[in-house]
């Protein structure tokens, strides 16, 4: 924490099903002095899209919808021309869709309300479904509608009454930059700022820079409502604790829902892409892992085959929590730090 200057991190280790380590380490805000506990809510950007997925899983087990449905037959106002991007390539990043963001570090949404989104997203090209896994936005907001039109109510009432409270997410809120979240932590950078201090910078080949003169408050960033679904949610370490329980235990998802989710989707090629359903799925060394992580300052580190899950929760952008979290495994099953060096 003190060589990369991250002000708080929460972390928790559970093994076999058990929670086996939790700690809170730091402050929540610099400017007053406020201390981390586990009921510190951070923003987990990106995070929320597996907690969609699983929304769209209990649907799936509810006998309301089938992965392999095109989205356009339950959302016919669509573009017609996306007739064949289906449920389970939306969750799967290869649904080749345009992206609802013009520029990931900054998530520069291409409008400001859904209605304006979908005219303009119509007169871009579109890659072919089930090719290539590219990370999509614009996957997720449509699953967020196909949530609120099978189940008759508000997507985030839906998240709240089906998946937060069975789950036990006591801290769980939706809300950008913006909102006012009761508890949450702010939410620092180690990145370089534009000189206007409108954005984050970006070198000639659209990289982000990272700061030379220390870590800064990231500022208020605006994320449109169709971008709930993909990157609002904030939420504690005491909360990501009791999903993961939930999620061992079986209490919102079944077995074969869960299964779904941790196993890479095959592509077209016949080679597995890097994305199962919301989770990321990808090799380290021998091993396959089931991640998920968002804003460069959160990130969940699991090995099946060890029984062996971690959670990283930071309040500075590019901390680089998947390094952290998976060096944190490797003290619980030191053949993964082995892997790491391959």
């Amino acid at each position: 924490m003190a060589s990369k200057k991250i002000p708080g991190m929460a972390v928790a280790v559970l093994r076999d099903g058990q929670l086996v380590k939790e700690g809170v380490y730091g402050l929540a805000s610099l400017e007053l002095n406020v201390p981390l506990t586990a009921d510190t809510s951070f923003s987990l950007a990106s995070m929320t899209k597996v907690f969609t997925t699983a929304a769209i899983m209990v649907l799936v087990q509810d006998g309301k919808l089938s992965l392999d449905e095109p989205v356009i037959k339950i959302l016919p106002q669509l573009p017609p021309q996306w007739a064949h991007v289906t449920v389970r390539h939306c969750l799967s990043h290869t649904s080749g869709l345009p992206d609802n963001v013009s520029d990931d570090i900054n998530l520069t949404p291409v409008a400001g309300d859904r209605d304006e989104l979908f005219k303009i997203l119509a007169t871009k090209p579109l890659s072919p479904a089930g090719e290539q896994a590219v990370y999509n936005q614009t996957g997720f907001t449509l699953l967020g509608m196909v949530i609120e039109k099978l189940s008759g109510v508000p997507y985030e009432q839906f998240m709240q009454e089906r998946v937060f409270k069975p789950a036990q997410l006591q801290n769980a809120r939706f809300g950008d930059g913006w909102a006012i979240i009761p508890g949450r932590s702010e939410l620092y950078t180690a990145l370089d700022i534009t000189p206007d201090h409108s954005k984050l910078l970006r070198d000639g080949q659209g990289r982000p820079v990272l700061s030379k003169s220390g870590i800064q408050r990231y500022g208020s960033k605006y994320m449109p409502e169709y971008l709930k679904p993909a990157g609002q949610l904030n939420a504690s370490l005491h909360d990501l604790v009791n999903w993961e329980l939930s999620l061992a235990q079986g209490k919102l998802l079944n077995a074969g829902s869960l299964t779904e989710m941790t196993t890479p989707y095959r592509l077209k090629s016949g080679q597995p892409g890097e994305f199962g359903l919301g989770f990321l799925t990808v090799p380290f060394g021998p091993f396959q892992t089931v991640n998920y992580g968002g804003g460069a300052a959160t990130w969940r580190f699991s090995v099946p085959e060890k029984h062996l899950t971690v959670l990283v929760l930071t309040n500075l952008q590019d901390s680089q929590p998947q390094v952290m979290a998976a060096q944190v495994a490797a003290l619980y099953a030191p053949e993964l730090a082995e892997a790491e060096q391959h």
